[in-house]
């Protein structure tokens, strides 16, 4: 993937949070991007566990929140995507980024749209190779126990990937 930028929605940035993980995209992007819609999404739920992780994620510089495009492409209007989605992938286009998504919906339409896109175990399997994490399989078992969605097939996929 050869974007300097990356936009994320909210999926990632929750689990990556969870994992203590939120600098991995940092890592590997020069600059990682968060839209108000999304940053919305990821701190406004009362009570969520993984909001002081995501409040110094962000303090630290970790990724920076822009606001909402203010164009959404009619392409994006049909689809069934939150408004968090929409405006990410908008960021994504308007910016020549790549988009961190982890959702089927979302992945298939920026996609479809010509953007490069990675989701958490892909930046998992980046980190494993590039020796930031000694191993895949405890940070995944941790997600799924944490109640995040993960399709069993892809992880079996990810974990033949990296040798585990």
């Amino acid at each position: 993937m050869s974007a300097i930028l990356l936009v994320a929605d909210s999926g990632p940035l929750i689990a990556l949070a969870r994992l203590d993980l939120l600098w991995l995209p940092a890592y590997f992007f020069r600059e990682v991007l968060v839209t108000a819609a999304v940053w919305g999404e990821v701190v406004a739920e009362p009570g969520r566990s993984e909001r002081p992780r995501l409040l110094e994620a962000r303090r630290d510089g970790a990724f920076r929140v822009v606001d909402d495009p203010t164009e959404i492409p009619s392409s994006l209007a049909g689809a069934r995507l939150d408004l968090g989605e929409r405006s990410a992938i908008a960021l994504a286009l308007e910016s020549g980024a790549a988009m961190l998504v982890d959702e089927k919906r979302g992945r298939a339409a920026a996609a479809g749209l010509g953007l490069p896109v990675v989701g958490t175990l892909g930046v998992l399997a980046r980190a494993r190779e590039a020796a930031l994490v000694p191993k895949v399989r405890p940070l995944t078992d941790a997600l799924v126990r944490s109640g995040h969605h993960l399709s069993p097939q892809l992880v079996t996929h990810l974990l033949a990937a990296v040798g585990e």
